[in-house]
């Protein structure tokens, strides 16, 4: 079993570095399975990691906001940077393969020290641990991220191919969201192990003899990292990279990409709808605490997650596979613009009607996911349609540079709905009505007893902030996101126009070699 895995890791296959013509389904699947390895780690981190700050370890959420602060001022500096090197690579296995082969397993390894349940160190020394493995696991998996997406526009020239491609990268990597809901089962089952290695913690509503929340976050964690980083790794060995990179002497250095990434227009403007509209994913990352908490009542919230996540994931899984057909009837731009503002509709009736109204909750979560599967998907291939375009007016192709700007708003947005969770949880007093809290739970389960809750009836102060996190700042964020598409001036017969003439450059320099 260990050789077949060891082998799994470390085997090219020959036709992964021949020209076998355009990509087939087979190198389509292996790359999307790495996708899928990749974004099951990154939705742990992004979505079940801060919760393990603020509930597992108490670290104070205004501590949180500014660790996600300090990491995203680093990430900017470090996607550029990263970029630039991707870009700036030349090896026999191309531009981006090689970091697809060394980087997966540390960033699996990295995301387990990231859950090291270090709760008896004082808060100081847990909030330095935190900033150095978190600034670590983000260095490590921007070199993996900026490759694994750049070589989305190397594995075809063909627009419609490519089109294709992310979008269903796009799918898999919304599949890949669905362990967030899948996390808390498996965590509770490892929590309720009895090991004798961490102390009973207990839970609400439960009868469990022994139940330890740390436990269980770590050995989950370590499952998923594992799973993941073998998917992550699988890309190298299987794919390749057809446009022909340009000669060493006409790389670019980071000033000279710089000035590239500000040229770009269509970039830009895709990237400040990406960051303006980035609080639409305060519903995922604060639906899991109201799930916990207000529906869940701090104990079983897999139910609520699948309840609620189940039909936001569904609507957006179809949208990700409908994004090809929409955009050959109606336009990417114009699709994008009106998807983004009826965005707002089901989260702001959901504020007004209310969370008890379950079933209509569900079909709004629906909607929701379905308008917000357009945009994302049209996001990233107004990105890949830009680094055509900057080829096409300079003659430069830079791949890595470009994709670097989608990590890194991508981690941006992170951090922006991350303060904004936390500065709002902080002004109800969250840290410590959730260390007492805790602590009363993990009291009762010593002394063999249950701890009923009901949470929302207890603490509505909370329970209020947290409907607003789910519901009106996300609306705006759909609102806000249209804006700069507006001036997006790059439609489908212009860019195939590109395309076309990219081709016969590239033809006309191959023949010359």
């Amino acid at each position: 079993m260990l050789n077949s895995v060891k082998e799994l890791l470390c085997k090219s296959w020959p036709d992964a570095t021949k020209d076998i013509g355009d990509y087939s389904n087979r190198e389509r699947n292996f790359f999307l399975a790495g996708m899928f390895g990749q974004n099951i780690i990154y939705a742990v981190v992004g979505s079940v990691l801060q919760v393990f700050y603020t509930d597992i370890l108490i670290i104070p959420t205004i501590a949180v906001s500014m660790i996600m602060g300090i990491s995203r001022v680093w990430d900017g500096i470090n996607d550029i940077i990263m970029g630039t090197v991707v870009d700036r690579t030349h090896t026999r296995w191309g531009k981006c393969r090689p970091y697809l082969k060394f980087v997966p397993m540390p960033v699996a390894v990295t995301t387990v020290l990231m859950f090291l349940p270090i709760t008896s160190l004082p808060t100081g020394v847990k909030i330095l641990y935190v900033i150095i493995s978190f600034l670590l696991w983000e260095t490590l998996y921007t070199l993996g991220d900026i490759p694994l997406w750049g070589v989305t526009s190397l594995m075809t020239p063909d627009e419609e191919k490519r089109s294709k491609l992310i979008s269903a990268a796009r799918t898999i990597s919304s599949i890949g969201s669905i362990i967030v809901v899948a996390f808390y089962p498996i965590k509770d089952a490892f929590g309720a192990m009895d090991l004798g290695l961490f102390e009973n913690t207990g839970k609400a509503n439960s009868d469990l003899a022994y139940f330890s929340e740390p436990q269980g976050y770590l050995l989950a964690v370590m499952a998923i990292a594992l799973f993941g980083g073998i998917l992550f790794r699988l890309p190298f060995a299987f794919i390749r990279e057809r446009i022909a990179q340009a000669p060493k002497e006409k790389d670019t250095g980071l000033k000279e990409n710089l000035r590239l990434m500000w040229e770009n227009k269509l970039f830009l403007r895709s990237l400040a709808s990406n960051i303006l509209g980035c609080t639409k994913t305060i519903m995922l990352s604060a639906g899991i605490y109201f799930c916990k908490w207000v529906l869940g009542n701090g104990g079983n919230e897999t139910v609520w997650l699948i309840k609620l996540g189940g039909p936001f994931l569904v609507g957006m899984i179809i949208a990700m596979n409908s994004s090809t057909a929409f955009a050959k009837k109606f336009g990417k731009k114009k699709v994008y613009l009106v998807s983004s503002y009826l965005n707002a509709v089901p989260y702001i009736l959901i504020f007004l009607i209310g969370y008890e109204h379950l079933i209509l909750m569900g079909i709004m979560l629906f909607f929701g996911g379905f308008l917000t599967g357009l945009t994302t998907v049209y996001n990233t291939t107004m990105i890949a349609d830009s680094v055509d375009y900057m080829e096409h007016r300079t003659g430069k192709r830079n791949d890595g540079v470009f994709f670097s700007g989608l990590n890194f708003t991508a981690k941006l947005t992170a951090a922006i709905t991350a303060i904004i969770t936390n500065l709002v949880f902080s002004a109800v007093n969250y840290t410590d009505t959730i260390n007492t809290l805790t602590q009363n739970i993990a009291d009762a389960s010593a002394k063999g007893m249950d701890y009923t809750l009901d949470f929302a009836s207890s603490y509505p102060e909370i329970t209020s902030a947290m409907l607003v996190l789910i519901t009106i700042i996300p609306a705006a964020g759909c609102i806000l996101q249209a804006l700069p598409i507006h001036r997006y001036f790059l439609d489908e017969k212009q860019h195939a126009q590109i395309l076309e003439e990219l081709e016969e450059i590239r033809a006309k320099h191959s023949s010359l070699k």
